[in-house]
């Protein structure tokens, strides 16, 4: 799986033993549970961490998204490219709202028409997700499907390639 670059951020492979700390990090902070996961999520622990993982990195690809700061490279989330999930979440929430997603969105759009995908796939964004929403908007993303989850609307998105 190569590594993905565009300037000051890059998404690597996921080294499950030498990331585990940043993944219980993110995914114990209940700011960044309650918008890439839902309002009703508790805390991963290393065994739901490894699962995802594995699940991910077996159907796709699993990334570990770093920004370079004092030229070298801070891990500060993970986005992944499969068939039909796109899931990208920021869990240092320092770098919410710099523009970073574009640009982790931008280099998996580009990966995944490397590796032949027609089409990318997101689902389960809360509707209280406005960044999100957007997010994936601006890239083309187009609306597919809306349900209702725990009492919160979600959102399905796809973009034709």
């Amino acid at each position: 799986m190569a590594v993905l670059e565009d300037g000051e951020v890059r998404l690597r492979p996921v080294n499950l033993k030498e990331d585990m700390g940043f993944f219980l990090e993110w995914y114990t902070n209940p700011d960044v549970l309650f918008y890439s996961e839902g309002p009703k999520t508790l805390p991963y622990g290393p065994d739901v961490i490894e699962r995802m993982n594995k699940s991910l990195s077996e159907i796709g690809e699993a990334y570990v998204i770093e920004v370079k700061e004092n030229e070298s490279w801070k891990p500060i989330g993970d986005a992944s490219i499969t068939k039909d999930k796109t899931p990208i979440t920021i869990g240092a929430e320092e770098y919410w709202g710099r523009g970073i997603g574009t640009k982790v969105l931008n280099l998996l759009i580009k990966r995944a028409r490397e590796i032949g995908l027609r089409e990318l796939k997101v689902g389960g964004i809360y509707e209280y997700n406005a960044r999100s929403i957007k997010l994936y908007s601006k890239a083309g993303f187009i609306e597919t499907e809306r349900k209702e989850e725990d009492g919160y609307t979600c959102i399905s998105m796809k973009l034709e390639l």
